[in-house]
């Protein structure tokens, strides 16, 4: 005990003369906030807000970013602070300039207001188009296709031309994503915004193309010729795609090997049809069988208890059909064949049974 003592003694000595300092640790199920968690859990008055983003320093910026962004995660409506954050996009730090762009995104068009002051930063926007860091022209051309004014389309399309273009392929990826929002203000602008996404589905990478797959979906789905020349490389990268852009991507493919293919199996179709009526005469036959009055027909032993169904069900035919067989290792190949469908029921009965298949033809 008398160690334990001059231990706790010797530490307070030299905490009190700033000698040593203690971490202030949260302990679990206590009502001690530490690190930034306060930022969430604590309220701050506007006005000190305010001091916090007007100061000179960047770490009291970021403080004051800080909690602008708990406001918006616990959903409190943070729209009056606009014409302060505004002012922080002359901040140079990165970390700040990033908390900027996040908060400019949400509130550039929460109202009129917030509008026309985005407006009057546009030139900030376009500056940072050309920054280093990927993630802030990325967020900056966010922001400025989130402005919804008609008045500045051409600049919104020089943006999003000239990102499509860059050597981030996250970067490219918002550029995609810019265009359905600039189509929904001014849809007299879709052949200059095909022109950008003809180029965007040529990219290389599968963010890239999950983007724009999206897009083509939204602004121009029957614009099936933007695919002639990606369609295999689309076909091979679907599956790197994400689960959203793999829906549009596949609706989108399907309508176009519809216009743009033959059919691999021509008598499948007809097949098909003969089997349906083939299906529906036999049913309607075995129906008439259990009614009454097939049942009065029978018991007469006339020539009609010979159901009429039965002169439509004795012909049969065969149809050919090709068949391809795929392989299942790399090194292999496809086997190809001829299989023929006879349609029409069995020789010995009327209600017949489905109809029976044999494969004809070598592989190939």
């Amino acid at each position: 005990m008398d160690k334990l003592k001059a231990v706790t003694d010797a530490l307070g000595h030299a905490t009190s003369a700033g000698q040593m300092s203690l971490p202030k640790v949260g302990i679990p199920g206590s009502s001690v906030v530490t690190g930034e968690l306060h930022f969430l859990e604590e309220a701050m008055n506007p006005a000190r807000i305010k001091q916090y983003l007007s100061h000179a320093a960047d770490q009291e910026k970021a403080k004051g970013m800080k909690w602008l962004l708990a406001m918006m995660s616990k959903g409190d409506d943070a729209s009056e602070f606009f014409p302060d954050v505004v002012k922080v996009l002359v901040c140079k730090q990165v970390e700040v300039k990033k908390m900027v762009y996040m908060y400019l995104t949400r509130y550039a068009d929460h109202n009129a207001t917030c509008r026309e002051l985005a407006l009057l930063s546009i030139n900030s926007f376009q500056k940072d188009l050309v920054a280093s860091t990927q993630l802030v022209r990325a967020l900056a051309l966010r922001v400025l296709s989130s402005i919804r004014v008609p008045e500045i389309i051409q600049i919104q399309l020089l943006a999003v031309k000239k990102c499509a273009s860059d050597s981030s392929p996250y970067v490219r990826k918002c550029a995609a994503n810019a265009l359905p929002k600039i189509y929904r203000v001014d849809r007299d602008q879709l052949e200059a915004l095909v022109s950008i996404l003809a180029k965007l589905l040529g990219d290389s990478s599968c963010i890239v193309l999950s983007s724009a797959a999206t897009a083509l979906s939204e602004m121009c789905p029957l614009r099936l010729e933007l695919l002639h020349p990606h369609f295999r490389k689309l076909c091979h990268l679907l599956a790197d795609l994400d689960e959203w852009a793999q829906i549009d991507l596949l609706g989108i493919l399907a309508r176009y090997v519809r216009g743009n293919f033959c059919d691999p199996a021509p008598g499948a179709s007809a097949v098909r049809r003969e089997i349906a009526l083939f299906r529906s005469a036999a049913h309607g036959a075995a129906a008439f069988q259990t009614s009454a009055l097939g049942k009065a027909v029978c018991s007469t032993g006339a020539q009609g208890g010979e159901l009429p169904a039965r002169t439509a069900l004795e012909g049969r035919r065969t149809v050919k059909r090709r068949v391809v067989k795929k392989a299942f290792y790399s090194d292999e190949e496809d086997e190809s064949g001829e299989e023929e469908i006879e349609i029409g029921p069995p020789a010995e009965t009327s209600q017949g049974a489905a109809p029976t298949a044999r494969h004809g033809g070598d592989a190939g």
